[in-house]
């Protein structure tokens, strides 16, 4: 995971893991892959607190396990929720148990290049 936090690219898009330089850029990822048909990059591209528990359900199926709600690093804010730093490279990597063979292959590609 060092080697993924040296790169600069702190944000991770849970369902493909495509790597962002910050939280907005992994949104817009999220939303253009949601309309090109991919439910799960749609539901990660919510920012809206009425559309949470849809952001929950595709979090954990992206991410591969029923994460609990108060084990993400939820802010708050007026008429949204600040979902990013459910995006970090450190929480994502950290929190992904059901990935990690694919998690540890990355790390490897990383180191060798």
């Amino acid at each position: 995971m060092q080697a993924l936090v040296k790169t600069g690219l702190d944000y991770i898009c849970p369902g493909c893991f495509k790597l962002f330089s910050d939280p907005n850029a992994c949104y817009s990822h999220c939303r253009k892959e949601g309309d090109e048909g991919d439910d799960i990059h749609k539901g990660l591209g919510l920012i809206t607190k009425k559309d949470f528990p849809k952001f929950l359900r595709c979090y954990r199926v992206a991410i591969g396990f029923q994460i609990e709600e108060r084990a993400l690093p939820l802010g708050e804010g007026p008429g949204r929720r600040s979902y990013h730093e459910c995006f970090s490279v450190e929480f994502v990597l950290n929190n992904c148990v059901a990935k990690r063979e694919i998690i540890d292959a990355m790390r490897l590609a990383v180191i060798k290049i």
